[in-house]
């Protein structure tokens, strides 16, 4: 008998398949929704696939009101105040339908929230209790990499204290997410290289995670499997929908990981250069995501052969548990290069004398990351990371 304690937590429904956009109108009347609210990313509200579903919901529904999310970049709490207040002059509404990457699922989760919930967006950061329930949400990505259509986390940034805390609970699942392989057929390249390699963080730091389990590894594995080749391919093969389709249930899949086992110093790294520099939290994971699992292999840690086996049936016949994790570490080098993600820091503005605050951030409100990587990493190795990627 297995005596490991396990808890897993899982709510999602999921619709998956080309053409399944345009199922829209259908599910949302069998759900019994009626006054529609959505949210969509402005650089994908001229395609013309959705703006036919979006026709027949004008026909379909009483109320069909379109919100576009004008940002440039991820979501703050003010900005999420801006739309919440534009939302909230749309009277009874039934539901809020996210169109876009893990930045607007994330605002719709947020708004759905504060629809429900009086004040500002920053009075529910962090993991808020006792909240109203907030309104449904149906999410749809048009990326493949945050896996927020499957999470109930919702990510904002606090501008003042520069800093990432989110609005987190575990009533604002969405309660429809739909994956159509057509809606990031056009997805730009550096949007797929990022958001990839989002996923790729997800799947490599929740399978490590010494909050992992049997059935969280399960969703890890899977998704290791779907993303590795498939992000090898997709620049080579942008027209092919089915590499897109990977691509997409992969960072499902990840999403599923990471909620029932825990994000890693990669993961928590990126929130520094996302914050203060831009840089895509995707990107910004990959920088790191390479150097802390080679720190890890060369501690000792070779549990990733398990993914090598995954990934690339061929190396099973590798008897050296020690290779095959080789083999995983190599890959995760060579996909940074093939998708283009810059691994100095001061490529990103970064400066030398940066590199002791965010030495100091590790130390203080990422010490949690760090805790639950497998491998114990000291404030003397996080310097020498660091300097070596600067």
């Amino acid at each position: 008998m297995n005596r490991e304690k396990i808890g897993f937590l899982l709510n999602s429904n999921m619709k998956f398949g080309i053409d399944e956009f345009e199922k829209l109108p259908a599910y949302l009347k069998e759900m019994n929704f009626s006054n529609i609210a959505v949210i969509i990313d402005q650089a994908i509200m001229e395609s013309g696939y959705i703006k036919n579903v979006f026709s027949e919901c004008n026909k379909a529904f009483k109320k069909f009101e379109v919100l576009i999310y004008e940002l440039k970049g991820e979501p703050t709490y003010d900005y999420l105040d801006e739309c919440a207040e534009k939302m909230r002059k749309y009277k009874d509404l039934d539901v809020i339908v996210g169109i876009g990457g893990g930045s607007v699922i994330d605002m719709a989760k947020g708004i759905a929230a504060l629809m429900t919930n009086k004040g500002s967006g920053i009075e529910y950061r962090g993991f808020p209790k006792g909240i109203n329930k907030p309104l449904p949400i149906v999410a749809i990505p048009t990326t493949a990499g945050t896996g927020s259509e499957t999470t109930y986390n919702a990510v904002f940034t606090d501008l003042k204290a520069q800093k990432k805390l989110g609005i987190n609970t575990t009533i604002n699942f969405p309660a429809l997410s739909i994956l159509d392989p057509q809606l990031i057929a056009t997805c730009p390249k550096d949007v797929i290289a990022s958001s990839g390699m989002d996923a790729v963080t997800h799947a490599l730091e929740s399978f490590v995670s010494k909050k992992a389990t049997l059935i969280s590894r399960m969703f890890s594995i899977e998704a290791a499997r779907l993303l590795f080749p498939n992000l090898e391919k997709v620049l080579d093969y942008p027209e092919d929908l089915a590499v897109k389709g990977n691509l997409q249930l992969g960072a499902y899949l990840a999403g599923i990981a990471l909620i029932n086992s825990s994000s890693g110093p990669a993961g928590a790294l990126s929130y520094l250069l996302g914050t203060r520099y831009k840089v895509p939290h995707g990107s910004a994971g990959a920088i790191f995501l390479p150097h802390i699992h080679k720190f890890n292999f060369d501690k000792g840690y070779y549990d990733y052969s398990i993914l090598c086996d995954a990934i690339n049936p061929d190396e099973q016949n590798r008897k050296d548990k020690k290779e095959k994790a080789g083999y995983i570490i190599d890959k995760i080098f060579f996909l940074n290069k093939k998708l283009g993600i810059k691994e100095r820091l001061s490529s990103y503005g970064v400066r030398r004398e940066d590199l002791e605050r965010f030495e100091q951030e590790v130390v203080t409100t990422l010490k949690v990351a760090f805790e639950f990587n497998p491998v114990e990493i000291t404030k003397y190795d996080i310097k020498r990371i660091l300097t070596e990627l600067f």
